[in-house]
């Protein structure tokens, strides 16, 4: 205010007072994260959605070794990385009168007595349990013991039943562990077994997972959302049902819309071949909502690995969404070499919508990360190919929101550039374009676009010619590329010496 307008004897003054000349700067759009999972059968938990920050509070809502534990553990580990942006878990479960099973498998035990000391390691769904054989142990006192260490593991996705004795026809009888998801449905049939154990005198086998039947539904979970602005989720129930999907990409769809304008993307950890995985993605060349997280061959569960992937992408979202994503899978178990894929099928397969992965040393990293979305008709640049674009795409969204709803644009005086006025509060069409070409600036800094000036110069806002109450902009942006290829031709010869 200065000097009071009340003062009347010779004096100056200068009062000081902070005014952001920056209005339009841009921001970053805070990430966040929302997980759809379901508990064990054995868990009494709620429909009702828990925002977390360790993996202890989803271990006593969902129970021991579920799905939903077993992501949150990716996501808050007990060493390592965790997630530093809001985790909201948004339960689901089967109503009571679906048709559901669990899926089943079984370890087994043969021979009769270990002839010399040993040890190793089984892993069940990605959980590791150590054994020990002794000497003179038997095969129902092996069985027994592995059995028991399953169970003492509150991480194992999976329960062992009572071992028994089977003698198939023809003789060689062994000793059977029966094994049984933790949860009803699908998800339960990708349970992997994987063993390595030191036996002499006896031998161990693996029955793999099958028969877990049913597809959760989402609906509820999704309608919960409401006005949180949940940028990624992460779907834990099977990125192979057409019905499931379909419903993500409705719903991924509706928040892109401009009555909501809260943009989301759907994450599918995925362990499948380049086959299987394409003829998802192939079928789905309008789905800009759906993607995969992948790491080929990998034993541990596909929901697990897309937590794991997913804490490298909002990480790298939530702080530089310029920056596209390339993170190690450090904690979790790879595919073996002779399954990874080759560039050429890499290359086929982000053509189809598929994201990969490669190998390094022997862990999986993020390669590339592309949304479903892959129509003929856009030729060889697709608009909607990278989950890193559409992070850019909702940061730019984000800080339009800012600008069109800050308080003093809402229900100010709307005039014409040529107007004068000393309305405090007036505002005209140059006023936005001002907001406009700093924020153009600065996402141009944060590189999240090109060409600033392109922008500034083509952007157009002008008061409706028909409705004096509202001001239509239209504001072009060129998106910054991310170095995926780098090509460099080198040529050679050879030193021939010879007289100067």
């Amino acid at each position: 205010m200065g000097v009071t307008k009340s003062a009347i004897a010779r004096v100056t003054g200068c009062d000081v007072s902070f005014k952001n000349f920056n209005t339009g700067g841009a921001n970053l759009l805070p990430q966040r994260l929302a997980v759809i999972a379901q508990g064990a059968d054995n868990a009494s938990y709620t429909l009702e959605p828990f925002e977390v920050t360790d993996a202890q509070t989803v271990l006593e809502k969902m129970g021991a070794g579920s799905l939903a534990y077993l992501v949150a553990l990716q996501l808050f580990p007990k060493t390592g990385t965790q997630a530093t942006f809001p985790v909201t878990f948004y339960p689901v479960a089967f109503e009571a009168d679906a048709q559901k099973t669990k899926a089943t498998g079984a370890l087994t035990v043969s021979g009769s007595v270990a002839t010399k000391n040993g040890s190793g390691s089984i892993i069940i769904g990605g959980v590791e349990i150590s054994v020990v054989i002794t000497e003179g142990e038997t095969a129902a006192d092996f069985a027994k013991a592995i059995a028991e260490e399953i169970n003492k593991s509150v991480e194992m996705p999976v329960s062992a039943g009572t071992v028994e004795q089977k003698t198939p026809e023809g003789g060689g009888s062994y000793y059977n562990i029966p094994l049984s998801a933790k949860w009803s449905g699908k998800t339960g049939n990708g349970i992997k077994i994987v063993y390595d154990i030191e036996t002499v005198g006896l031998s161990v086998a693996a029955v793999a997972f099958s028969g877990g039947a049913g597809v959760l539904k989402v609906d509820n979970a999704l309608s919960l959302f409401g006005d949180v602005w949940e940028t990624f989720i992460l779907n834990t129930l099977g990125y192979d049902e057409k019905t499931l999907l379909n419903t993500y990409q409705t719903f991924g769809e509706s928040r892109w819309s401009w009555q909501i304008q809260r943009p989301l993307l759907v994450a599918h950890g995925c362990t499948a071949d380049y086959a299987t995985r394409t003829a998802i993605s192939d079928e789905r060349k309008n789905d800009r909502i759906n993607f995969f997280v992948q790491s080929t061959g990998s034993p541990e569960l596909e929901a697990v690995v897309g937590a794991r992937g997913l804490l490298d992408i909002l990480t790298t979202a939530d702080s530089d969404p310029a920056q596209n994503y390339k993170g190690l899978f450090s904690n979790l178990i790879a595919g073996n070499r002779t399954v990874q894929e080759s560039y050429l099928t890499r290359n086929n397969a982000v053509n189809k919508g598929a994201s990969t992965n490669v190998l390094v040393s022997s862990c999986a990293k993020l390669s590339d990360t592309v949304l479903f979305w892959h129509p003929e008709n856009e030729g060889k640049i697709k608009s909607w190919r990278y989950v890193v674009d559409a992070v850019k795409l909702m940061n730019i969204i984000y800080n339009i929101r800012l600008i069109n709803e800050q308080d003093e644009v809402q229900g100010a005086p709307l005039l014409p550039d040529s107007s004068v006025s000393s309305h405090p509060n007036a505002i005209r069409p140059k006023s936005f374009r001002t907001w406009y070409a700093n924020m153009a600036e600065s996402l141009e800094n944060l590189a999240l676009i090109s060409d600033a000036k392109f922008t500034k110069e083509n952007m157009v806002v002008e008061i409706d010619s028909e409705n004096p109450k509202r001001v239509n902009s239209t504001i072009p942006v060129k998106l910054s590329g991310n170095v995926e290829i780098v090509s460099t031709d080198l040529f050679f010869g050879f030193y021939v010496g010879g007289a100067a």
